[in-house]
């Protein structure tokens, strides 16, 4: 599946399977991963959907175990799987990458990572920061870092009107500031204020790198 990654040339981990994976950065390098990282609650998943409508390029849903909430549908927001659904498929490798948060363990499905990169040379997907530094690792400079903020008034009133407990609100905000110390280590960083203009921007910022 990832013949197209292999090579002899520089050797890493994978974080989602613990094993190294070696990798020809000069192959490699035509494909490229765009990812939209920021803090949560800044409509990243909506920005990163409609990027992938407007560039026609694959949009790489992630699985989570967490809670489903109000207004969000299987298969579009998240493939939400069982806790032991997701074990199976990390003992079998399946993973690109994982991560374990408070509220559930997230994961980009490798079989479905490949696909889309079969299908177009770049793909898009919307990570925290420890994703985004496997992607990092295994995509090198092919990995395009845009970092999507909002304020924290933003991401209350947001979350409520997606009909969000005031547990997940809180907890957004806590990790509020954590979060926004890891711009400097993206590509692009701005402030989504209102989506089609934020939309708009990227797509100018994108331009001349794809």
């Amino acid at each position: 599946m990832w013949d197209w990654l292999k090579s002899s040339k520089t050797t890493v981990i994978n974080q989602g399977k613990n094993e190294p994976i070696e990798i020809d950065h000069g192959e490699s390098s035509k494909y490229k991963v765009i990812v939209i990282t920021g803090t949560s609650g800044s409509g990243r998943k909506s920005i990163a959907k409609q990027l992938s409508v407007d560039l026609g390029i694959p949009y790489v849903i992630p699985y989570t175990t967490r809670a489903i909430r109000p207004n969000e549908r299987d298969g579009e927001h998240y493939h939400f799987i069982s806790n032991d659904e997701f074990q199976e498929k990390a003992e079998n490798m399946s993973f690109f990458q994982t991560v374990h948060l408070e509220r559930g363990r997230y994961g980009i499905l490798e079989e479905e990572l490949s696909q889309a990169l079969e299908i177009h040379p770049t793909a898009i997907v919307v990570l925290n920061r420890e994703g985004m530094q496997t992607f990092r690792k295994q995509f090198g400079n092919g990995t395009i870092r845009i970092f999507i903020f909002v304020t924290k008034d933003d991401i209350r009133l947001r979350l409520e009107r997606e009909g969000a407990s005031s547990e997940i609100v809180e907890e957004y905000l806590h990790k509020y500031t954590e979060q926004v110390t890891y711009k400097k280590e993206s590509d692009y960083l701005l402030q989504n204020i209102e989506p089609a203009i934020t939309i708009e921007k990227i797509k100018e910022f994108l331009h001349d790198k794809l």
